[in-house]
């Protein structure tokens, strides 16, 4: 059997590939979005595969910000699986990336892509966890500080709690992480998208909900700028790091915030986002391309 990968032009063929599959675990139709959206856009591009002229797979990639890569939408037709489709499809997308970094997406249960992408050269960094957090829900705690400091510096995140057992690794506008560095770190201060408060460094975006035949998703302006679409409502996101351990510190810097609502980005695990009085959500697992 023949397999070749192509970079589609027409993606109606992709979302009949998924709507054959909607009924399996880890088929995700909102994919179908992105796919629409991301043909659209000259940093992204879509790849299927196909045999004897039929679509059997599909995958896309975009080129974020901060030279790194994202990679999703990853599916292959039930009878050709375990034929070395899904191989071809990551490497078609890594090669057209050719970033620095590259991330993608996987649910723990789904260990036969984790074992797929692993085989590729990518290594789990850690497991999502946010919070979507009203300002009205949170509980003033004692001992928070009442001020913000304007002049966070590397050396301090870098040692902070969170910035190892995530590798640096930060999520910009909900699903495309970035590497956080030393030379990132001071640009994104001078967008002054980089708060210390108290012994809470934070690395924040301004981003906007967008309705998508039904399926909400969130973005910045990196991908706003490049296709418009109707924004319905703001959000505030925020990856914290903590110099010290300190929820008080925390709350009052969500309070600090000029939003209606915040989402936290931050790990499994974080022992300071897990003592605020709001529920918080596990996600998927973080996988990188070529990090140890």
């Amino acid at each position: 059997m023949k397999v070749d990968i192509f970079e589609c032009d027409n993606v109606s063929s992709l979302i009949e590939l998924f709507n054959v599959h909607k009924d399996e675990p880890f088929t995700y139709l909102a994919d179908t979005q992105l796919f629409r959206l991301f043909s659209e856009i000259d940093s992204c591009r879509v790849f299927e595969a196909k045999a004897d002229r039929e679509t059997v797979g599909s995958i896309y990639a975009m080129k974020y910000m901060y030279d790194c890569g994202w990679i999703g939408g990853l599916l292959v037709r039930k009878e050709f699986r375990r034929k070395g489709i899904g191989r071809k499809l990551l490497e078609k997308a890594l090669d057209w990336l050719d970033t620095p970094y590259a991330y993608a997406f996987v649910e723990p249960e789904n260990t036969a892509a984790q074992e797929l992408f692993k085989n590729v050269g990518f290594n789990t960094v850690y497991r999502r966890l946010n919070y979507k957090v009203q300002m009205q829900n949170l509980h003033r705690q004692q001992g928070g500080n009442e001020t913000a400091n304007s002049d966070p510096q590397w050396s301090e995140l870098a040692e902070a709690v969170g910035y190892k057992e995530r590798r640096g690794v930060v999520n910009s506008a909900r699903y495309y992480p970035i590497k956080l560095t030393e030379e990132v770190f001071d640009d994104l201060k001078s967008k002054k998208k980089v708060l210390r408060f108290g012994d809470i460094i934070a690395i924040m975006e301004n981003s906007y909900v967008v309705d998508l035949d039904g399926y909400d998703f969130i973005f910045n302006n990196h991908i706003l700028n490049r296709v418009p679409l109707l924004t319905r409502n703001e959000v505030v996101e925020i990856n914290p790091f903590y110099v010290k351990q300190s929820t008080s510190d925390l709350i009052e810097l969500l309070r600090n915030l000029a939003s209606k609502e915040v989402i936290i980005w931050t790990y499994e695990g974080d022992p300071v986002a897990s003592e605020l009085t709001v529920e918080g959500t596990l996600g998927a697992l973080v996988f990188s391309y070529m990090e140890t």
